[in-house]
């Protein structure tokens, strides 16, 4: 029963973060680049930022043995330049397409394994989840090779991401309405 709840939480979180990213991709890839890179360099200031407060706060001792401080400096320092200078994404647009493809194709293993759960456990409906897993594994494949350059593959990819969610959403609840079981 908890499996199905996660999975259910986890098709609907994926097809509303689908329709954002696509939205985002759509009406403005360089700026959607550039809150990418801030929202990461605000984590790893958080993230060195904690990690320099534990060296502190450990016994000396202990805190000689650990790397803390160094890894909170470092850090920090990365993050500071990702918020400051988030511009330099945007120059590197090819390898982050090539990068965002990669982690699309994960994701698309995990469409493969909810379709084929369905198809087992006999789910209505289970051929959505398969044929999204088809188109997110041709999207990936796309993002990857970059046949269309590095400025309309994000068009490609926001409207193939919008796609994705309409699938989603309607595997989610087609397949789970009372009529259909």
């Amino acid at each position: 029963m908890k499996d199905g709840i996660k999975k259910i939480s986890f098709s609907v979180i994926l097809a509303v973060c689908e329709v954002l990213l696509g939205l985002s991709l759509l009406i403005d890839p360089s700026g959607l680049a550039s809150v990418v890179m801030i929202v990461c360099g605000v984590l790893l200031i958080l993230l060195g930022g904690w990690n320099v407060y534990r060296y502190v706060r450990l016994p000396r001792e202990e805190a000689a043995l650990t790397w803390k401080l160094a890894v909170g400096a470092g850090l920090l320092a990365i993050g500071i330049t990702f918020v400051t200078n988030q511009h330099w994404m945007v120059q590197m647009l090819g390898t982050l397409t090539t990068l965002y493809g990669i982690l699309v194709l994960t994701g698309t293993f995990m469409k493969l394994q909810m379709g084929v759960d369905a198809l087992r456990v006999k789910r209505p409906f289970w051929y959505l989840m398969v044929v999204s897993f088809l188109f997110t594994a041709v999207l990936a494949t796309l993002l990857i090779v970059n046949p269309f350059g590095d400025g309309a593959i994000w068009i490609v990819g926001g409207i193939a991401l919008l796609a994705l969610a309409v699938l989603d959403a309607a595997y989610f609840f087609l397949g789970r309405s009372r009529k259909a079981e």
